[in-house]
């Protein structure tokens, strides 16, 4: 789901600036380049990243190799349906975008978002057409990935505005990625596959309450509720908390259940490690947005790790 700026270098967030009007009229090619900024790409590339790590990990003693014509298929869906669901989010979100100082498209006024919107189905259509080809179980979790995608931005009640309804997305949403990727594979279920699964599931749920501790402002102005709104400098403790957790039960798993999890085990436990020592120092000598690039990198780095397994 739409985590924070998806940004795991320096911050995405710039001064306020004057938003435009409206936004200029731009060839196709312009337009996709912008709605691909909006969409921001370094969160999409760690969602393909899930796709194939998932298949990597479901490979370690699989008996058949992966279908991967089904799983080039699914990446391709999984990236038309997230650049869609974050499309959305990036509509949804202009007013505390705006309120943070964002430099994203729609934020900005660079990004018509009347295209944007055509955008959105269209994305969406084209990713379902595309898991649909790679398998029924991929066209499932394909949908269910597109409901959490529109109930956490959209609708009566957003699950974004609320601190469990992120949760349940965010970690809903790695969920269906990982089912996706290891149906499409078409190998056997393991003990390996559950435990990577849930646990990066669980990682991304740190990742949706380290993105709100910079954006307080802005979500209090569009009227969300937040753990860091509620109390800023309780939340680092919190997510440091978790980290810990979700990192000792990988490192416990990669002990007991499937050794060569350690790679993926050693880089969330040093994603741990920085976000604790932000919470113990705090904003003194730490930007406000490193428990998330923390997030980020570990991320980039876990599934990498989970890569080599193929190699």
């Amino acid at each position: 789901m739409a985590i924070g700026s998806g940004s795991v270098g320096p911050s995405t967030t710039s001064p306020r600036r004057h938003v435009t009007a409206g936004a200029p009229e731009r060839p196709l090619r312009s337009t996709l380049r912008l709605a691909w900024s909006e969409a921001r790409p370094a969160v999409q590339i760690i969602f393909q990243l899930r796709v194939i790590a998932i298949v990597a990990v479901a490979s370690l003693d699989a008996r058949t190799a992966p279908q991967w014509g089904a799983v080039a298929l699914c990446c391709a869906g999984w990236l038309c349906i997230t650049w869609s669901i974050y499309l959305l989010n990036g509509l949804a979100d202009r007013v505390e975008d705006r309120v943070n100082g964002s430099s994203r498209p729609l934020a900005q006024g660079t990004l018509d978002a009347g295209v944007a919107r055509q955008l959105v189905p269209a994305l969406a259509c084209a990713g379902v057409i595309l898991c649909s080809l790679a398998g029924r179980s991929v066209l499932v979790s394909a949908l269910v990935m597109i409901a959490l995608g529109f109930l956490y931005s959209a609708g009566p009640a957003p699950l974004k505005n609320r601190v469990w309804g992120v949760q349940v997305s965010v970690i809903g949403g790695g969920l269906a990625t990982y089912a996706a990727g290891f149906h499409a594979a078409g190998t056997e279920i393991s003990p390996a596959v559950v435990v990577f699964a849930i646990a990066m599931s669980a990682w991304m749920g740190v990742g949706g309450l380290a993105k709100d501790l910079p954006d307080v402002e802005g979500d209090r102005a569009a009227g969300r509720s937040t753990l860091a709104m509620w109390s800023e400098r309780g939340t680092s403790p919190i997510i440091a908390s978790l980290a810990g957790i979700i990192s000792a039960g990988l490192v416990l798993a990669a002990w007991t259940v499937e050794e060569r999890l350690a790679i993926p085990a050693l880089v969330l436990s040093c994603g741990t490690a920085a976000i604790t020592i932000y919470a113990a120092a705090g904003r003194r000598r730490w930007h406000e947005r490193t428990p998330y690039h923390a997030f980020m990198y570990s991320q980039y780095g876990a599934h990498t790790g989970a890569l080599c397994m193929l190699l």
